[in-house]
């Protein structure tokens, strides 16, 4: 039975027993300290060649504003290659008449909350294998599922396309961006 999350913020509280009966000890970490950077979500986006469309589409979609205020989010950005293996679905999705449905994909990706990958490695660890449910900004789950030891991470949307991380996390000073190998959203049948 999946662990329901009503915020990704909760994730972090996963590792004092948000999910489990009894709470676990934390654990030191060898890894280097997190740098954090001091652009905005979508100032750092901006600068990633392998995520120049869902930068783009932030802005075409009048979400921009919402990633360059104040409050922390967690983007789950398709790469630039995921868009492209969408084939024509993909390159219809850009177009201006389908921007209602490119924002609606853009909502599936955002989870609330500033979310590392080792915050989620952390949650599915307490978790103890069982799948967490994250509430996206377009009021849908995502399920993810993995870890290190399962060999990687594994995000599910409710209609049940899947992705993978696709590189490391990049940190703004409100939020963070992951990119992820697909869409986690049936996009085929924007309109032509």
């Amino acid at each position: 039975m999946p662990c329901r999350v009503p915020a990704l913020v909760a994730l972090c509280l996963l590792a004092v027993g948000g999910c489990r009966s009894e709470s676990t000890p934390a654990q030191e970490s060898d890894a280097a300290p997190l740098t954090i950077g001091h652009e905005t979500l979508v100032a750092e986006l901006a600068g990633v060649p392998d995520l120049a469309i869902v930068a783009a589409a932030l802005d075409d979609v009048a979400l921009a504003p919402v990633f360059d205020g104040a409050a922390s989010y967690t983007i789950l950005a398709p790469t630039d290659a995921a868009f492209a293996a969408l084939g024509q679905a993909g390159t219809d999705l850009r177009a201006a008449r389908n921007r209602p449905q490119m924002a609606a994909v853009l909502r599936d990706h955002v989870l609330p909350g500033f979310t590392t990958i080792e915050d989620i490695e952390g949650a599915l660890a307490a978790a103890d294998g069982a799948p967490i449910e994250v509430q996206t900004m377009g009021d849908h789950t995502v399920t993810i599922t993995g870890g290190q030891d399962a060999g990687g991470i594994l995000f599910t949307s409710v209609d049940g396309t899947t992705a993978r991380l696709a590189g490391p996390a990049h940190l703004a000073s409100n939020g963070v961006a992951i990119p992820i190998d697909a869409v986690l959203k049936d996009v085929q049948g924007p309109s032509g």
